[in-house]
């Protein structure tokens, strides 16, 4: 058996992923560029959607996918034309990974369980599952707006954790936001702030 990588120990049963910038990339920037608006208008409608904390609120859950749209249009009611039309192709800010098919497979071969846990909408869930056939490979997980919590709430840690019978010691948890590495870690799960040159990293060992 090939050496799992350097940040795998040898008793690790289960490695626990992020989606987003993990396994799936997430940009909004070149999608929303490319919608052709000036500089201005681009900004306006960034902080109307996407660094809104309406964006967080979707991740919760507990929301139509109308409803949520229209809370981004509540943020700027003057470009509701625009905010619609973001809306409408908003899952053209996800798209695929170059190793994650491989990684995914590398893992499996190695004994281990695999699971997700992301904040992700019920709304881009929906649009963007074509992205997503590695996850019939993996042993469970969770989306955020399933449980109505998200990370770095420790509630949300702690459902994977006893839906699967996960010991945290024994996990590995992989994820973009060093937030929420450092509120797996207080529950004891070895993570790792994820960056793209690791699953090369893994792979090639």
């Amino acid at each position: 058996m090939r050496d799992r990588s350097a940040f795998m120990e040898e008793d690790t049963q289960a490695v626990i992923f992020d989606l987003g910038n993990v396994l799936l990339g997430y940009d909004w920037k070149p999608y929303l560029s490319s919608l052709g608006y000036d500089e201005e208008t681009t900004e306006l409608l960034a902080d109307a959607v996407f660094r809104s904390e309406d964006w967080e609120r979707g991740d919760k859950g507990g929301i139509t996918s109308q409803e949520w749209e229209q809370l981004f249009v509540d943020n700027a009611p003057d470009y509701e034309a625009q905010i619609r039309r973001v809306y409408s192709g908003i899952e053209h800010t996800i798209f695929p990974l170059p190793y994650t098919d491989r990684l995914v497979r590398f893992l499996k071969s190695q004994g281990l369980k695999l699971y997700y846990l992301s904040n992700y909408s019920e709304h881009l869930h929906q649009k963007t599952r074509q992205y997503m056939g590695f996850l019939e490979e993996f042993d469970g997980g969770i989306f955020s707006y399933e449980v109505r919590c998200i990370k770095p709430e420790e509630k949300i840690y702690r459902l994977l954790l006893e839906k699967y019978d996960i010991v945290p010691e024994r996990a590995v948890f992989f994820d973009d936001r060093r937030v929420n590495t450092e509120a797996a870690s207080r529950l004891g799960i070895r993570s790792v702030v994820f960056e793209p040159d690791m699953a090369y990293h893994i792979l090639d060992r």
